[in-house]
């Protein structure tokens, strides 16, 4: 009966520790995430724009099909996300090419967790740990981004085989990405 009882006990300690470790891989990529898309979306050279959508198509499995135009409501600060029946005119039309869409994605579904948690991407209630390896994250990343004009040396030598990017997922529906887009819009417009 002990050796039963030793045993459950083992196991939920191993439970919890993966847990955290989890989670605390959770919080790393959320800030390595965050970096890399405002590192990516600012960059406006239209060569370099294409270099980037060629690399991602190259690299990730179905990333060809991400494309997608949206349409803005600046009234509401929010991207439509039924267009059945809408006169797109009266919106701003915003292309998202594939990588935003695959690290923007994937950095909001980390951060949104359940829900309800959006540390430590909006400091909702962190744990100093949460945060330590969001910061981490940020400090690794500024020590192998040299620039815009050294993007693809990044994406090649440091992106493409970081394990964060396990956390990319090219199988986005529009309609689930604007939704979620929407979501990150009103925390950073709080």
């Amino acid at each position: 009966m002990s050796k039963i009882y030793l045993s459950v006990i083992i196991f939920i300690i191993n439970l919890n520790f993966y847990s955290n470790l989890y989670s605390s891989d959770q919080d790393y990529c959320v800030g390595y995430l965050e970096e890399v898309y405002w590192s990516l979306d600012p960059i406006e050279e239209i060569e370099t724009r294409d270099q980037i959508i060629l690399f991602f198509n190259e690299n990730f499995e179905g990333a060809k099909g991400l494309n997608y135009d949206l349409y803005y409501d600046s009234p509401s600060k929010q991207f439509l996300t039924d267009l059945n029946g809408v006169d797109t005119i009266q919106y701003k039309k915003v292309n998202y090419p594939n990588f935003e869409i695959l690290v923007l994605d994937a950095y909001i579904n980390l951060f949104k967790g359940d829900g309800t948690n959006y540390c430590p991407a909006f400091w909702n209630d962190c744990s100093e740990e949460s945060l330590n390896s969001f910061f981490q994250a940020s400090e690794d990343f500024s020590q192998s981004w040299n620039g815009e004009e050294n993007v693809m040396e990044f994406l090649k030598d440091h992106f493409v085989n970081h394990y964060c990017t396990m956390y990319l997922d090219t199988s986005i529906d529009q309609k689930t990405f604007t939704s979620d887009l929407n979501i990150l819009i009103n925390q950073l417009t709080k």
